[in-house]
């Protein structure tokens, strides 16, 4: 199995660890080749009912944490930390911010087409790539993926005005 540890570790080993989190997050986003525009409103959308003090130490009822909702129950056993240390690790903004932002990568460069609302998945659906942040590997038609990825494109495209 796979650990991404040593990938997320890279993160605190270029030396930003005094920098602003949202700035952080826009030079890993770059690095990554993933818009920075793009995990900012994943973030948004992901926790925009919580409280702005609470973002980074949330915890859904499905057990994801953090600013970018990052799902424990998978993530946890590839990054090889045991619940309670991987809580504590996501909820660091810098961390959680990391493994989203790479989360991001791998789907943009398996399903991303030519721009946001391509999706070389061979469905039918207009949540675009990231529609997979929220749906896996299928996202289908009227599912709730696709309703999730059509939220992040319209507000990628209200800030980009």
């Amino acid at each position: 199995m796979m650990t991404y540890l040593p990938l997320i570790a890279a993160l605190a080993g270029l030396g930003w660890v005094q920098a602003d989190p949202d700035r952080e997050l826009t030079a890993w986003a770059v690095l990554r080749g993933v818009d920075p525009a793009i995990v900012h409103a994943v973030a948004r959308i992901e926790t925009g009912n919580v409280p702005p003090d609470r973002r980074d130490r949330v915890v859904s009822r499905t057990g994801d944490v953090g600013r970018m909702q990052i799902n424990t129950g998978f993530w946890c056993p590839r990054l090889g930390k045991d619940k309670s240390k991987c809580l504590e690790f996501l909820k660091n903004r810098r961390n959680n911010y990391a493994l989203g932002t790479v989360i991001l990568a791998r789907i943009q460069e398996k399903y991303g087409g030519r721009g946001l609302t391509d999706c070389r998945c061979g469905g039918q659906h207009s949540g675009g790539w990231i529609a997979h942040y929220n749906g896996g590997h299928t996202v289908r038609k009227g599912s709730r993926a696709e309703r999730y990825g059509v939220k992040v494109i319209k507000l990628i495209n209200r800030e980009a005005k």
